[in-house]
């Protein structure tokens, strides 16, 4: 029994097909094995049409895949494999684009194009192939993954953060941690909204001297100790209201503070 050509298959899959034929439309009643590749055509191209104008992903930044990198606890070694990929694909300036000129490709008529489409089989068989690939590397990410071995992170200090006199009934914490050989702060605070941004301060125990580790955004954030500070001269933790006046002195308006127990 001669089977429906592969390259008629693809143009019915697409809606494309030629004139009625009785006996293409009597085969494919009667055979199973056309049946089934025509059903499976058709779902591929359904998924591609759903895809359809979506554009290219954009690439995360490096702050999403650091973010990972500390939930997960990972192992410093360990970085996305598609960096340099994206590197590498990254677009270049307007500036570099030089001549804007497009040239226009001619418009090939349907009979044409359909003399040049290939034969369904070699268009499925690589796209199974890169499928089947993608999946092996998958796994063996997160196989790597895995198996790496993880720098646990170890606690440096922590502090209980109480209310200023002002504030009332907010309360706080900060923890310290050493992980891949820096040393970052959590802090959590729980206070009332205010006009203005919460600032995050380390202060010396005589309030003469003070770091700015930067801006809290919502009521728990992360923040970065520089390399050169020592705790043990600057063991305060002071969160601040902040009015949006462009001054980057504190404001003296601290709405919890603690004492890290280094």
């Amino acid at each position: 029994m001669e089977h429906c050509d592969p390259e008629t298959l693809a143009l019915i899959a697409i809606g494309e097909a030629p004139a009625s034929d009785a006996r293409q439309t009597s085969h494919l009643s009667a055979c199973a094995e056309c049946r089934s590749e025509l059903d499976a055509l058709r779902q591929t191209v359904s998924v591609a049409r759903s895809t359809v104008g979506e554009g290219a992903l954009s690439a995360p930044s490096g702050a999403v895949w650091s973010a990972i990198h500390r939930e997960l606890g990972l192992a410093p070694g360990i970085r996305p494999p598609v960096e340099a990929a994206a590197v590498a694909a990254a677009p270049s300036s307007r500036g570099d684009t030089g001549d804007d000129s497009r040239a226009i490709a001619p418009v090939a008529s349907l009979d044409e194009a359909r003399r040049r489409r290939r034969p369904i089989r070699s268009v499925v068989v690589p796209v199974a192939a890169s499928a089947a690939a993608a999946a092996l590397v998958a796994g063996g990410i997160l196989w790597w993954g895995a198996a790496a071995p993880v720098d646990p992170a170890v606690t440096v200090a922590s502090a209980s953060l109480d209310a200023l006199p002002a504030w009332t009934g907010a309360t706080g914490s900060a923890l310290v941690l050493e992980r891949d050989d820096e040393r970052v702060v959590t802090i959590s605070v729980d206070a009332p909204a205010g006009a203005g941004l919460r600032e995050v301060w380390l202060l010396t125990p005589e309030v003469d001297g003070l770091i700015s580790l930067g801006y809290l955004e919502g009521s728990s954030d992360e923040f970065v100790i520089p390399a050169g500070v020592d705790l043990a001269d600057y063991p305060i933790v002071d969160i601040s209201e902040e009015p949006l006046d462009g001054d980057p002195a504190h404001s003296g308006d601290s709405v919890v503070r603690g004492t890290l127990d280094v």
